[in-house]
């Protein structure tokens, strides 16, 4: 299962969410693509992953995993495509943490002034391992 959205409009001050589906690996590439910028209050898109373990899914805990690459969140500001890279970060004294059981994406529109809109899309995620040296 992979998240895939091959179009959508996503309006000024909206938020959606993608379904919760199981992640394929600790890292990930993600990548989307600016189809239409309707207007030009300034808006941007942000998006970015969430992930959580099975047992959280009673509850509402949840961490959004920023890329490694900057900015801290993938943002479109214009139309084309933009990647971040998703990687599993270490601890001094912790194992690699990476995505946990469940991912999803969450986009919203950020700034600019009612009309703007923007027609994005989200291509599948790849997923993949990081290999972390042994101590």
């Amino acid at each position: 299962m992979a998240i895939s959205i091959p179009g959508r409009r996503v309006s000024y001050a909206e938020t959606f969410y993608t379904d919760w589906m199981p992640r394929g690996g600790d890292c990930a590439i993600l990548r989307a693509q600016a189809l239409i910028k309707g207007a030009d209050g300034g808006a941007t898109v942000r998006i970015s992953l969430e992930t959580r373990t099975e047992q959280d899914a009673a509850t509402t805990s949840m961490d959004t995993f920023h890329p490694s690459s900057s900015p801290k969140l993938l943002e479109l500001t214009a139309l084309g495509v933009k990647t971040a890279v998703y990687v599993a970060t270490t601890g001094s004294n912790s194992p690699a943490r990476g995505f946990q059981e469940l991912v999803r994406c969450k986009i919203s529109v950020f700034g600019g002034s009612a009309g703007d809109y923007w027609v994005v899309r989200i291509f599948p995620i790849q997923f993949f391992d990081n290999s972390v040296p042994s101590s």
